[in-house]
């Protein structure tokens, strides 16, 4: 037995007539009486009485008739189930990215239908439960999570075309030392890893002349020649800035993201389509 007889049929219970169910299938009526024929063989006993060019159900196609109705009203509901949009949230938190991950998701969002993205950013590793993802640095207690590296990022001095070590092809993070630093506050990531990379490697603390949360302002002081910044290359060049120039360092150092999820969670159907597009978005950059 089929599910076509089964349509055939309810369409015949229906119309009462053969010629009408076959032009609304489209298809030669004699398809149409072999098809409900076979289907009565199968059954072994009659479905309709035939009246001329009109068929009527018997006792038996009335029986037949309630259940292949109710059977396939629900063939057709899971059916559109399956074929209707499907409206899925991504969470997602930040600890490192922002920046990328706001371009990331905008075209995500553009090149994808009925997804909704809602981002938090600067949460603790702790509180990562009910987010999809996170766009974090590698830390040591990664724990219950997966991750795809995105991205390298170089940091490398960015200086005021007045500054005359901006004619440099390559620097030194000690040629620094005695520059002045335009710089983040303390309480975002990025200043305690370019403050560690000059003790650490430059052996020196950098003299912070300026510093502030607000990106626009950093590179409006750099270019006004009040001091040198350190900045993950492919995050400046993201927004370049007229008057400031990009040097590389020797000694090479590198900002590190990732994309990391729960192990022990099953990622959904969009979630997945989510990370593909970000390994993919990242390469391109």
């Amino acid at each position: 037995m089929e599910l076509l007889q089964l349509r055939y049929f309810k369409d015949a219970a229906e119309l009462e007539n053969f010629s009408m169910v076959a032009k609304k299938n489209m298809v030669p009526q004699p398809s149409i009486s072999k098809t409900i024929g076979k289907l009565e063989d199968e059954l072994g006993v009659l479905l309709f009485d035939r009246q001329g060019k009109r068929i009527v159900l018997n006792d038996n196609g009335k029986f037949f008739y309630e259940k292949v109705s109710t059977a396939l009203n629900n063939i057709d509901s899971g059916i559109e189930h399956f074929k209707a949009p499907v409206h899925k949230d991504i969470k997602i938190y930040t600890q490192a990215g922002s920046r990328f991950v706001s371009l990331l998701t905008a075209d995500f969002l553009y090149s994808t239908r009925d997804i909704f993205i809602s981002s938090v950013n600067q949460l603790s590793l702790d509180n990562k439960n009910g987010y999809d993802f996170t766009f974090m640095q590698p830390q040591k207690d990664m724990n219950e999570l997966k991750y795809e590296k995105l991205m390298d990022d170089p940091i490398v001095a960015v200086i005021s075309t007045k500054n005359p070590l901006s004619s440099s092809s390559l620097l030194s993070i000690k040629d620094l030392r005695d520059e002045k630093f335009v710089a983040y506050y303390r309480s975002i990531n990025l200043r305690d890893f370019t403050d560690d990379f000059c003790k650490n490697v430059g052996g020196f603390v950098p003299n912070v002349a300026f510093e502030s949360h607000d990106y626009s302002s950093i590179r409006y002081m750099i270019s006004k020649n009040k001091g040198i910044g350190l900045m993950p290359e492919k995050f400046f060049r993201l927004q370049p800035y007229p008057n400031i120039k990009i040097v590389p360092l020797k000694e090479q150092v590198f900002r590190t993201l990732v994309i990391a999820w729960d192990e022990n969670t099953s990622l959904s159907k969009q979630a997945i389509n989510f990370l593909q597009f970000t390994k993919n978005w990242f390469e391109n950059i």
